[in-house]
């Protein structure tokens, strides 16, 4: 686990706590009959947003937790009887994009806690929430991140539970909120050595620079997330590009394999576990994609292939054993 405490003293200055921090106590922003914390996630295609609702579903207590599917495709349609009891968002003029329905979000929710989870991160510990919440009553922790950027110091939007109240007010200096950014980007200096930040990393540093701590957090190393790579992406270049283009890039891109048979696996479990409606609508095949691929980089990709097959156990397991 990497804690951000120190983010106020790299610039010099001494850490406090932020100002008006005791607002951020659950007892002071909700009513007794309220929810505690709204689960909110951004997605393209039902059938992945199933999946990751029958998860979310059995790990959140009904009680506690609202739970909000943004639709960021006009093309495939979420039908909300396939997610009972979350409310489907479709896309408007304060949500253009899945960028700016986090920052939607942020403003809009009325939980003294939010949760990003992407909708191909499985959270599949029944204890992980009850954990998160104990945490996040400490009046120095800002969010907890449950599965964390690795190259560098961000919770990203994969799995991370804030505090709305901290967030909002630390992003008041940073309007643009989630969205990726390009630091200072400089036509006379070559593009490859442009500072890029991806999507929650500046929102990430303006929390610890207001003087939160951040808990980074990597639980799918532990079994208690799965987290299936890439999935989004490869179906839309197969849409776009068709299977044989995706199937070269698949043999040169370790990204683009994992997304390719990331599908694969989770359509098998998909339609395993939901016999009563539409089909993971992933047409592809493996065909000689395994073969092809793992003349490649094959140590690599063989052992990428197990903690798949493995992730989808655990997914199934938890969701037979846990009624909805």
């Amino acid at each position: 686990m990497t804690s951000l405490a120190d983010g106020g003293r790299a610039a010099g200055g001494a850490q406090t706590r932020p100002s008006g921090s005791d607002s951020c106590a659950p007892s002071s922003l909700r009513s007794p009959s309220a929810k505690l914390v709204t689960v909110f996630t951004s997605t393209i295609y039902p059938d992945l947003a199933r999946l990751w609702h029958a998860c979310i579903r059995r790990s959140f207590p009904a009680d506690e937790a609202a739970i909000e599917v943004f639709q960021d495709s006009d093309e495939h349609v979420v039908d909300p009887r396939w997610l009972p009891g979350a409310d489907v968002l479709r896309r408007a003029p304060s949500r253009r994009d899945f960028h700016e329905a986090y920052n939607d979000a942020l403003a809009r929710v009325e939980t003294p806690y939010l949760a990003f989870v992407d909708t191909d991160v499985f959270w599949i510990a029944p204890d992980l929430w009850p954990r998160v919440r104990e945490e996040l009553k400490r009046p120095d922790v800002g969010a907890v991140s449950c599965a964390s950027r690795d190259q560098i110091v961000s919770h990203g939007t994969f799995a991370v539970v804030m505090k709305v109240a901290a967030y909002r007010e630390a992003l008041k200096s940073l309007p643009d909120g989630f969205f990726p950014a390009i630091e200072h980007p400089d036509p006379a200096v070559p593009e490859h050595r442009w500072v890029r930040h991806d999507t929650g990393d500046l929102a990430t540093r303006a929390v610890v620079e207001a003087g939160w701590k951040v808990e980074l957090l990597h639980l799918y190393r532990s079994g208690e997330l799965a987290r299936f790579r890439g999935i989004t992406l490869s179906r839309r270049s197969a849409e776009w590009l068709g299977r044989r283009a995706l199937v070269r890039m698949c043999h040169r891109s370790r990204y683009f394999w994992r997304g390719y048979l990331g599908n694969l696996v989770l359509k098998r479990l998909h339609d395993r576990l939901f016999a009563d409606g539409p089909r993971y609508a992933f047409p592809h095949g493996a065909g000689p994609l395994l073969v092809q691929s793992l003349r490649r980089d094959w140590r690599y990709r063989l052992a990428y292939l197990r903690e798949l097959r493995a992730g989808a156990r655990r997914v199934e397991t938890f969701v037979r054993s846990r009624p909805a």
